[in-house]
């Protein structure tokens, strides 16, 4: 409310008038800046999309008071909902000079990536996407209309680093025969996609999947005491024995908020955009889970954000995750994604709780579609016995039964024969 109050502060006579060089606020990011030539201009300083961008308005006074304050207005109405108005009028000129078939590459990409980013929930996805398109297609192909580009200027791309950097090669290929095919549909292209056939060419070879290093199961007790007495930031601490607790991804755990939890059902439902499958997922809470989010409320009060970072209104990062881990010496042992593993070891070799179950917990898709389709149950009761017997394992409350494996009363939950 304070931005909408401060706002309007310049009055039309007063700008007509003003010839002392300097920037005067109109608040709200708009400010007329006047220069020692005696120029008056009209800028907008805002954030799209997380980035700080310094967008001129225009001259006054071609561009009035009233008319900046209008754009203005715009361009920030665009922006709540992630949209970069500077941007599309740009694009739409560009579009509207050129005929369809003479687009670039890199039109063609900024039009498709507008839509795509929005599937995106990780900025640094999103910044991948961009960066490896800068380092490298646009110096070689991003000026080049999109209807001529050719296979073999594909491949003239991804050969320097189809074996050296395997992982990035594949992604960029994945990603302009995407804009290519968006191409193709919005008729930018009338040609099939020059992405077809190139991994063939290039040579495809079976890669070994990377796995994280991951934690025995034996030593996540010892690791979570050595959590709980970690000095400084207590939100760290918190966030980490919750993720482990919780068997949850790193951004699940550091983005969540307090709007997703039910303290009194014990459950936190995150939502579909933060998980990987894009399907909301509800994770039932041990007590001892219970009890990390009362301290972690009762130290950040005020924080929308149930784990903090150490700068107001943002989140732990991902590498301070990775900082417990390397300081603990753990480094290429094990990660914070890791843990994941542990507990599904634990499940497979301690509690011994059906395959169905463990995966739902892991919130893993079944890879079988027909089975996906018939198996809809969640195993809600299921998993809230197993992640109790979790936590208990994890923190020794329970040292008779810590190797004994799981049983309920509910036949769900026997290892079938």
């Amino acid at each position: 409310m304070t931005g909408v109050r401060t706002r309007n502060r310049l009055k039309a006579l007063a700008v007509e008038k003003q010839t002392v060089p300097g920037v005067y606020a109109d608040g709200g990011g708009l400010s007329l800046i006047v220069t020692d030539a005696d120029t008056k201009k009209w800028e907008l300083r805002i954030a799209i999309c997380g980035r700080r961008r310094q967008l001129g308005l225009g001259v006054y006074p071609a561009v009035s008071l009233d008319a900046a304050r209008s754009k203005a207005t715009q361009i920030r109405i665009g922006a709540s909902v992630g949209r970069d108005m500077v941007l599309e009028r740009k694009r739409s000129e560009e579009m509207a000079a050129a005929p369809p078939r003479s687009v670039t590459f890199r039109v063609a990409f900024d039009g498709y990536f507008e839509m795509k980013q929005q599937e995106l929930s990780n900025d640094k996805h999103k910044a991948q996407w961009r960066s490896t398109m800068q380092a490298y297609v646009f110096p070689v192909i991003g000026k080049r209309p999109i209807g001529e580009i050719t296979a073999a200027e594909v491949i003239d791309i991804l050969k320097p680093i189809w074996n050296t950097k395997r992982e990035t090669a594949r992604r960029l290929l994945q990603r302009m025969r995407a804009v290519f095919e968006a191409a193709i549909v919005r008729g930018e292209r009338d040609k099939a996609s020059p992405t077809i056939g190139v991994a063939t060419v290039l040579g495809s070879r079976k890669r070994k999947p990377q796995h994280h290093p991951a934690m025995p199961y034996a030593d996540v007790p010892a690791f979570v005491s050595h959590l709980r007495g970690l000095p400084g930031w207590a939100a760290t601490r918190l966030a980490f024995e919750f993720l482990i607790l919780t068997a949850s991804r790193s951004g699940e755990v550091r983005l969540a908020t307090w709007d997703e939890i039910d303290l009194d059902a014990a459950l936190w439902t995150v939502p579909a955009e933060r998980m990987k499958a894009r399907v909301e997922h509800s994770v039932p809470l041990a007590p001892r889970a219970v009890a990390v989010l009362r301290e972690a409320r009762a130290a950040y009060p005020r924080s929308e954000f149930i784990f903090p970072g150490t700068k107001p209104g943002l989140p732990l990062s991902d590498m301070t995750l990775t900082k417990v881990v390397r300081d603990a010496g753990l480094n290429g042992k094990a990660t914070a994604h890791g843990f994941r593993s542990s507990f599904k070891d634990w499940c497979a070799e301690v509690a011994r709780v059906p395959d169905e179950v463990s995966e739902t917990a892991l919130a893993h898709k079944i890879p079988d579609k027909v089975r996906a389709a018939y198996l809809r149950t969640h195993f809600l009761d299921d998993r809230r016995l197993l992640m109790q017997h979790w936590a208990g394992y994890v923190a020794k409350v329970d040292n008779e039964r810590r190797n004994q494996p799981f049983t309920s009363s509910d036949s769900l939950l026997r290892k079938r024969a």
